[in-house]
């Protein structure tokens, strides 16, 4: 049987290249694209679509795709009315979250594929850690600090641009640790870990909890991890002082973003029932209204009173989409004041989901961490721990695991925590996969 995999794999890339670069592209170079990003969009999904077909091929991933279609079918058009159309705009939301996990296995899946793939990936992400550099840069210079500098992806994803700029450093250093010389290997590793620098050009208050997160992460979880630690702590002290330093000289805002009282206003109000007016006062007046993160889940049961019968399936996929190609439903239209802004994704989901949602999606992301691939004959915690906490700020921070860019990232990560077997057949269909 003819191999496809390397044509497959610039099939990705090009998804990837295209979707990470169409944003800054038409916002600062291009401006008459701006038209055709739903449509560039879409394609790429399309493209996504026949890629993840091609490649997918174990029955466990098949079945969780579509009972996630089959949910969202039921809870949109179903339970909620809305036409077929909407539910297949609303479901593109979702199709990095249960797909790219399986389509990044697939190039991990053999020695062959994975020889071609790897160093394709870590050439692929230098460049977009080079890439973030000039971009954010630009942004900083031209915009100032804020949610302007969001990279290669454009105008409003500071928080998603941050992210990928970890995953990315990490993937890269995290393999060429020597875990009998870790600190020699970080002497080799200069030029991924100074392209962190521009998450703190961009006022992502989440990028020093992703910091810590990387330099704690990057040490062997073994034995001597505490004596490593250690002598990292004095590193990791200096580099987050230069942080802050540099994100205090940047940042537009005069308070102190590490007091109890910023963090607690940054993330919640004191008054729930206050929450809509003022969102609305603040639409009034021409502001972008942004509910606080915590205030937006805390506000959902008042929600559910106002709007009774949704707590199961919520209001059906789509409610975050619509207004270019598509009308808005009308419960968007109602509650615009609730969904623009910072979405924590337990939110995006539980709006548009209910609570089976969040099962389903839980249940998803758990599987994917328990069950080893059939090439696989061990874990890699550091990596797999990684990945596990980036979901979890995820959760409650934004909603970037709408965006399939966001996921391809996340997930190629997760699939390179599974340590190969060292021989393996390089017909990888096992009797629990479906064939080609």
């Amino acid at each position: 049987m003819k191999d496809n995999s390397l044509t497959y794999q610039r099939i990705l890339f090009v998804i990837l290249w295209v979707g990470c670069t169409f944003g800054f592209i038409s916002d600062e170079i291009i401006a008459g694209l701006s038209q055709w990003r739903s449509a560039v969009y879409v394609c790429l999904d399309a493209m996504w679509i026949v890629l993840a077909l091609c490649t997918v091929r174990r029955r466990t991933h098949v079945i969780g795709f579509f009972a996630m279609l089959a949910v969202t079918f039921v809870a949109t058009c179903v339970a909620n009315g809305m036409p077929v159309t909407f539910w297949a705009n609303g479901v593109r939301d979702f199709l990095g979250l249960m797909l790219a996990y399986p389509v990044m296995c697939y190039f991990m899946g053999n020695n062959e594929r994975r020889r071609n793939f790897e160093p394709a990936l870590e050439r692929n992400l230098i460049i977009f850690l080079l890439l973030q550099a000039v971009c954010v840069l630009y942004q900083f210079f031209r915009y100032g600090a804020g949610d302007h500098c969001g990279g290669s992806f454009g105008n409003w994803y500071s928080g998603q641009v941050s992210m990928c700029i970890y995953i990315a450093s990490f993937y890269i250093v995290h393999k060429r640790i020597d875990p009998a010389a870790p600190f020699e290997s970080l002497k080799n590793c200069k030029l991924p870990i100074a392209l962190l620098f521009p998450t703190f050009l961009n006022e992502t208050k989440v990028s020093f909890v992703l910091l810590a997160i990387y330099f704690v992460l990057l040490m062997p979880l073994d034995r001597r991890y505490v004596v490593r630690a250690m002598w990292a702590i004095p590193c990791a002290l200096l580099l987050g002082w230069l942080a802050i330093s540099v994100y205090t000289m940047t940042a537009k805002e005069d308070d102190d973003i590490f007091s109890l009282e910023y963090i607690t206003e940054y993330v919640t109000i004191d008054d729930i029932d206050e929450a809509e007016g003022g969102a609305l006062w603040a639409i009034n007046e021409g502001i972008a209204a942004d509910v606080p993160r915590f205030t937006k889940i805390m506000y959902l049961p008042i929600l559910h009173e106002q709007e009774p019968g949704h707590e199961m399936l919520g209001w059906g996929v789509g409610q975050f989409k619509g207004g270019t190609g598509m009308e808005v439903s009308e419960f968007a239209y109602q509650y615009d004041w609730l969904l623009a802004g910072s979405i924590p994704y337990v939110f995006h989901i539980l709006v548009q989901l209910g609570n089976i949602g969040v099962v389903l999606v839980a249940a998803w992301l758990l599987l994917l961490l328990i069950m080893p691939p059939a090439w696989s004959k061990g874990r890699d915690y550091n990596t797999q721990l990684m990945v596990v906490l980036i979901m979890c700020i995820i959760m409650l921070y934004n909603d970037s695991l709408r965006d399939l860019w966001m996921c391809m990232f996340l997930f190629v990560l997760l699939a390179s925590s599974w340590i190969p077997k060292e021989e393996e057949s390089e017909t990888e269909i096992q009797p629990e996969e479906i064939p080609e």
